[in-house]
């Protein structure tokens, strides 16, 4: 397990906090920055999943036109790929993830930081995903970007 000290090229937040990379995920991640020439913030594997979270402003160039460098990348490491953009702001971070969601505030209760969302009752259904996955994953995201202790729905 490597120990990585985030530099400032995340956000103030993350400034030397860390979190352990394993081998694997420094190989996916070197991989992915080579061939689409985009730094990456954050990675980390869910089962048959990786998940990527690339600078702001280049979630477009990581997935190159028609999706091509995403299904090379795809190809090479044998898992699917989900790139998201970053944001040093919680809440537009939150709606970069789940452009469904109305609202998203950002509490701070008994030295715990939460974020609240707001979504569609019709919605709801498709930000939790089949047996809480998807949700899990968004809080997971938010706990490693933006230190969030919880996730709660409106």
């Amino acid at each position: 397990m490597w120990k990585v000290i985030f530099s400032k090229r995340a956000s103030d937040k993350r400034e030397g906090r860390m979190i352990e990379l394993t081998t694997k995920t420094i190989r996916l991640l070197n991989l992915f920055e080579n061939i689409t020439n985009v730094r990456v913030i954050d990675c980390f594997e869910d089962g048959d999943t990786v998940y990527y979270i690339v600078e702001e402003g280049k979630a477009g160039l990581a997935i190159g036109k028609g999706g091509y460098l995403i299904r090379h990348v795809e190809k090479l490491v044998g898992k699917k790929v989900k790139v998201y953009e970053y944001s040093s702001d919680p809440a537009e971070f939150v709606k970069k993830l789940a452009p469904i969601v109305k609202d998203v505030k950002v509490l701070e209760e008994g030295g715990q930081n939460i974020i609240e969302i707001k979504i569609d009752k019709k919605n709801k259904g498709m930000l939790i995903g089949r047996d809480g996955e998807k949700f899990k994953i968004l809080k997971e995201i938010l706990k490693r970007v933006h230190d969030i202790d919880d996730v709660r729905l409106k």
